[in-house]
């Protein structure tokens, strides 16, 4: 996670998931540990899991 956060390959570049020191890449190959699963990156089970989280811990965050 370092490298990720001060890699000079990386300047002006966000919103990526890196990992082994390289930028992950998707994947459909649920068997795979590694590169990025579509759940992960989902904005719809993003939001599920924001307002679950919320109604579990009584916070509402903006």
């Amino acid at each position: 996670m370092v490298w990720c956060g001060v890699s000079p390959q990386l300047e002006g570049m966000g919103g990526l998931y890196c990992e082994d020191c390289e930028v992950a890449v998707p994947t459909e190959d649920h068997t795979q540990r590694s590169g990025i699963h579509a759940w992960a990156i989902d904005p719809e089970q993003a939001e599920q899991l924001w307002a679950l989280s919320e109604q579990l811990s009584g916070v509402t965050l903006e």
